[in-house]
């Protein structure tokens, strides 16, 4: 799946949401917690993303998932 960060700073998840996106595997909830580890969301948006803003998203994901 494809996200970005909005210009308030919150991530999105969208294949045609406009801005620098990246990828990120969706049906791994492995997948998210090491990239949160590794700060990749961070270094692939290439602006900061804040702890609150990443656990928002992981809950949007879970919610995405069932």
């Amino acid at each position: 799946m494809r996200f970005v960060r909005r210009d308030d700073g919150s991530l999105a998840i969208g294949r045609t949401l406009p801005g620098r996106g990246a990828w990120l595997c969706a049906g791994s909830p492995g997948c998210v917690d090491l990239a949160q580890r590794r700060n990749a969301f961070t270094r692939a948006l290439r602006a900061p993303v804040g702890q609150r803003e990443l656990e928002d998203f992981v809950r949007s994901l879970q919610d995405v998932r069932g």
